[in-house]
């Protein structure tokens, strides 16, 4: 039994010390924050965070491998081809989006991952681009199960389709999380699904 508290006591710590991390990586940037900001946020000595991370560049993976699992858990349930009439379809849309904006580590986490991109080691950057890669593969699956059920027009190409709908999502976050704060995002997210549906739903 106290084995097991302990446990839980550290992975709670641990993501305590992430949650600050990402935190002081999105207001000062991953390279210009230092081991000592993060061990003067958390308040907490070198050696307990040594028990958890192997540096700040360990840190940063588990990062990103918590946020993107979490993200495609969440992003899973965007299923166009379940057995619903398309205005619940779109309002599930519509909650997916207002409960990433409003919580604020996604937006945190997007800002660190797409302003700082270009600046990540390969394994980063791959692990992003292999995350793209998996929604896309998500979403165009979705799409030719929705044509097999004859509710999206055939001649779309589901995996070029699902392309241009994650592209075009991307880049609304992008201007929303790093260039303008004040991008109505979820105005912006729904006016895209909005012209997706219309071009894609038959009826």
């Amino acid at each position: 039994m106290k084995i097991t508290k302990k446990r839980s006591d550290g992975l709670k710590r641990q993501s305590e010390i992430m949650m600050i991390a990402l935190e002081l990586f999105s207001k000062k940037g991953y390279h210009n924050t230092k081991l000592e900001d993060i061990l003067k946020k958390a308040d907490i000595a070198k050696g307990t965070f040594y028990l958890h991370f192997n540096g700040k560049d360990d840190l940063l993976h588990m990062i990103v491998d918590s946020q993107l699992e979490e993200m495609y858990r969440i992003l899973s349930v965007l299923d166009i081809s379940m057995d619903k009439p398309l205005t619940e379809v779109i309002n599930i849309y519509r909650t997916i989006a207002q409960y990433l904006i409003r919580d604020p580590k996604i937006k945190t986490f997007a800002r660190i991952m797409l302003k700082e991109a270009m600046g990540l080691d390969k394994t980063l950057l791959q692990k992003l681009n292999d995350f793209y890669n998996k929604i896309i593969a998500m979403s165009a699956d979705y799409i030719a199960k929705a044509q097999g059920k004859g509710r999206v027009f055939p001649m779309l190409d589901p995996y070029f389709t699902s392309m241009c709908i994650v592209g075009s999502i991307k880049e609304l976050v992008f201007q929303w999380s790093v260039n303008d704060e004040s991008l109505d995002l979820e105005k912006a997210i729904m006016t895209a699904a909005d012209i997706y549906f219309r071009g894609m739903v038959k009826g």
